[in-house]
């Protein structure tokens, strides 16, 4: 399958199901085209140095710093998002792109002892053309990541947004025409088939990929014959852990911000509440209540806390395992008056693709709302008597992306650090998240890292250099 001839996609305001704008795919001959330029550009970017570099990062920054109200509202309508959240999204990617405006003045490589006559030192290199695919639930944001580690060490990057949430995109790529050499940042438009050309285009040097599990798997694949660097930051069924002795009111409000945070749409939400017995059954209830009590409604309202799903699939996607869940006896807590997660059509929000908050009480293992990452606002709940069966729910999976724990004991929290199979560990906190901290996952949620220092390992390989040079005149063994 390859991009179709242009095809005019039509996007939808998730908070109203209606179609808000239309682009259109881009064509095979325009995905090869962006490579092109992309390729061509990449001498004259990484030749240009450090500081140039740094400059023109920090003027992309200064751009999307001054156009956030554009932003906010392309987020809103495109990706359902309230307003009330976005404006922090939009800092976050302004913060990440002046970090990597700070990386690529910073020093890297070793000198290592060499025999006489030579001087030996390891250093970093650019790759080339760094493809960027990114998700609809952060589409600025990943975005910014990912551009502004590719640029910073002397990379250029071409951007494949979902093909939900394509328009801050491409707002971020025509900002970044004004500050940046023509060719250096680029985009393609389109679905998995567009991703896929990027995957195997032989001008792309690496693809950074954040997405579903099974879409990473593709995208390895795709990369495999042209044994491309690839960064996997995948999906996530992540545990919060809850014990007695924790400050339970900071945990319950924690817990309901990591099932319904972005309406549920993060690879790193806890979806899974681990509590211990003890305080299980008021513990759900202050849970359920919290998270019941969040305001609902447009998303141009500053007031709403709970917005809308991506797609009317979305939707699907969580009411079937929903459903699932009560047809084998599963309790399912909803908010009060609300029989399903799903909005009557009559109702309020009933074009757009609104679920309910809901609560799970005693999944089984084998169900999918255990299971599955359902990228809603669905959290499923078991019990847990001693540690090592609390730390053996937590390992109930094949993920490995986050895990947040909650106790006053700091042995335990010392044990936990050290056993938790997961690429992000919270204690007594949750969803922390910083520029100059590396981020990723393990197991089925991926690998490669995205932020911080070590996100120079998929934008740059390491090379050992030899210089061997001859004796001053007199000089000798």
């Amino acid at each position: 399958m390859t991009p179709g001839a242009g095809t005019e996609r039509e996007l939808y305001d998730p908070a109203t199901g209606e179609v808000h704008a239309r682009l259109a795919d881009s064509t095979a001959e325009e995905c090869a085209a962006a490579v092109d330029a992309a390729a061509r550009a990449f001498d004259g970017w990484q030749d240009a140095g450090p500081r140039h570099r740094a400059g023109c990062l920090r003027a992309l920054a200064a751009l999307v710093r001054a156009h956030g109200a554009d932003f906010v509202e392309l987020e809103r309508v495109g990706a359902g998002k309230p307003v009330a959240r976005i404006g922090g999204e939009v800092d976050f990617a302004v913060r990440a792109l002046e970090w990597f405006a700070e990386q690529a003045l910073r020093p890297w490589g070793e000198v290592h002892p060499s025999g006489p006559g030579t001087r030996a030192y390891t250093d970093r290199v650019a790759l080339g053309v760094c493809a960027a695919i990114v998700p609809s639930n952060y589409p600025l944001l990943m975005a910014a990541w990912k551009v502004g580690g590719a640029l910073a060490y002397g990379n250029t990057a071409v951007v494949k947004p979902a093909p939900e949430t394509p328009l801050s995109v491409r707002l971020l790529v025509e900002l970044g025409r004004r500050v940046l050499p023509e060719g250096v940042l680029g985009a393609v438009y389109g679905g998995a088939a567009a991703g896929r050309l990027l995957c195997a285009l032989p001008g792309v040097a690496a693809v950074s990929f954040t997405g579903s599990t099974a879409a990473g798997r593709e995208v390895a694949a795709h990369c495999a014959p042209g044994l491309k660097r690839v960064s996997l930051e995948l999906g996530g069924k992540n545990p919060l852990v809850v014990f007695p002795d924790a400050d339970l009111e900071a945990a319950a409000a924690s817990a309901v911000e990591a099932f319904t945070g972005n309406s549920g749409q993060m690879c790193v939400g806890a979806s899974r509440l681990i509590v211990h017995e003890s305080v299980r059954g008021d513990f759900v209830r202050e849970v359920a209540a919290r998270a019941f009590a969040r305001r609902v409604g447009p998303t141009a309202d500053p007031r709403t806390e709970l917005g809308p799903l991506i797609s009317a699939r979305a939707v699907e996607r969580v009411a079937s395992a929903v459903g699932e869940a009560v047809d084998k006896g599963v309790t399912a807590l909803l908010p009060p008056g609300r029989r399903e997660v799903r909005p009557e059509p009559s109702g309020p929000h009933g074009g757009g693709f609104y679920v309910s908050p809901v609560v799970l009480d005693e999944v089984p293992g084998e169900l999918r709302a255990w299971r599955e990452e359902l990228f809603g606002p669905v959290l499923a709940v078991r019990g847990f008597r001693t540690e090592r069966e609390a730390l053996e729910l937590a390992h109930d999976t094949e993920y490995g992306l986050s895990a947040s724990v909650w106790t006053a004991d700091g042995g335990r929290v010392e044990r936990f650090a050290r056993r938790l199979r997961a690429g992000m560990l919270w204690f007594n906190t949750w969803g922390d998240t910083d520029e100059h901290i590396s981020v990723g996952g393990i197991g089925h949620s991926g690998y490669g890292r995205e932020l911080g220092v070590h996100a120079a390992e998929q934008y740059t390989q390491t090379r050992a250099v030899w210089l061997a040079h001859p004796a001053a005149p007199g000089e000798g063994p």
